[in-house]
């Protein structure tokens, strides 16, 4: 039976609206996990992710970020300060976020956090695949888990040292509940709405979250550079390229996992698509639900070089900074998973961030003769899965992000 959607009214009126699993039966100390969309796909597609949580005694609340169904729209002056990379638009995004789990806390009575955090102190860098059993997540608090564009989010709320619309008061608050972030399948964000829409996107943009620039050398398919394909016609496409299962010959059958010191050009990104296809699964129906290509229209000014610079950024504050890591959620650790079917700017993303989580953690060494106390980060590679997990394999990837409360 479908979940009644909530609304959350925050400061100046603006909405969040989201829907919420519930209590697990009986259970005093679980999880709760807020769910963060991407790009065009809005909350829905996470759905069945409910049936699924209390067995692995978690809450599940499924929020849709602002500009989709039932939140508020950005205005005309927030769309400005995104276009033109100011910082001022992820600290407000983050401290609505803030705000959001702030009224969750006190209406809901969630179970505060009682597991050990880790210290900065404790840097570590763990790759992992999947082999999950008889796991359960729990012990309260809060993870907060964002897909693919909604990372961006996260990353802003990490990176968002000394955000001076979090007060000091909340942010007391937050550190009892909020142990995890888990970045899900992090990469572009859809654009295809720039043709549509006429807006001009650089020739040679960076594409993630992060702000990592693209490889010169790349040779592989981008979707929206392909102009054979009509503006009537990309939609479908892009939906078929992203959902499908790749299979990309820089795997590695002993650790089951992509290794870091694969090149982009080493991922099965050739082809326009597979012979399975998640979305090809969906009903006419879902596909209303699920998708929102319009609200995605301001996604697309995340690739100006201004927006870019500011991403950076903050992504180097969340993770890779000493001073922002030890002063800003510092028992806070990231688990990064992602299938290792994923399209492969999916599997380039985890890739190229093993990478530059590893050189960091060895330029310390190397100057001071230790490694830099920087955010603890897991690497799950999601064996055998894509980057709709959570749609075509819900069961299992619950059990990942159970163990991976646990573990961080």
């Amino acid at each position: 039976m479908p979940l009644q959607i909530q609304t959350y009214t925050l400061s100046e009126g603006i909405e969040l609206s989201f829907t919420d699993s519930g209590v697990p039966p009986g259970s005093a100390d679980y999880t709760t996990v807020v769910f963060l969309h991407g790009g065009i796909f809005n909350a829905y597609q996470f759905h069945k992710v409910h049936a699924h949580a209390h067995a692995q005694n978690l809450r599940t609340v499924l929020l849709h970020r602002r500009d989709y169904a039932g939140s508020t729209s950005y205005s005309a002056t927030e769309i400005e300060e995104l276009e033109q990379g100011s910082v001022t638009f992820w600290e407000r995004l983050s401290a609505q976020v803030a705000q959001f789990l702030e009224i969750f806390i006190e209406r809901e009575r969630i179970p505060k956090l009682t597991r050990k955090l880790s210290s900065s102190r404790e840097t570590t860098c763990s790759f992992a695949a999947t082999s999950v059993k008889e796991n359960r997540g729990g012990n309260g608090g809060i993870a907060i888990l964002a897909w693919s564009a909604g990372c961006s989010t996260v990353l802003s709320f990490l990176g968002g040292t000394q955000n001076p619309l979090i007060s000091k008061e909340l942010y007391q608050l937050l550190q009892q509940y909020v142990g995890n972030c888990i970045l899900y399948g992090q990469r572009f964000i859809l654009f295809f709405k720039a043709r549509l829409t006429k807006r001009h996107v650089p020739k040679d943009p960076t594409y993630l979250c992060f702000g990592y620039p693209l490889p010169s050398d790349n040779r592989n398919y981008i979707p929206w550079d392909d102009l054979t394909v009509s503006t009537d016609e990309l939609p479908q496409l892009v939906a078929e390229w992203v959902s499908s299962y790749y299979d990309h010959p820089c795997y590695d059958p002993v650790t089951r996992s992509l290794p870091s010191t694969a090149t982009v050009n080493e991922l099965d990104g050739i082809r326009l698509k597979s012979d399975r296809i998640s979305i090809s699964s969906w009903t006419d129906e879902e596909l209303v639900k699920g998708l929102e290509g319009s609200s995605a229209k301001n996604e697309t000014l995340v690739f100006q070089p201004s927006v870019q610079k500011i991403l950076r950024q903050l992504s180097e504050q969340a993770l890779f900074n000493e001073t922002s890591v030890s002063n800003w959620f510092p028992g806070v650790g990231v688990s990064y998973i992602g299938g290792t079917r994923s399209n492969w700017m999916c599997a380039w993303a985890i890739i190229e961030t093993k990478r530059r989580y590893l050189r960091t953690l060895f330029t310390g060494i190397e100057k001071n003769g230790r490694s830099y106390n920087i955010r603890k980060i897991r690497f799950v590679d999601m064996d055998g899965l894509n980057h709709v997990a959570h749609w075509d394999q819900t069961r299992e990837f619950m059990e990942v992000i159970a163990k991976e409360i646990q573990l961080l």
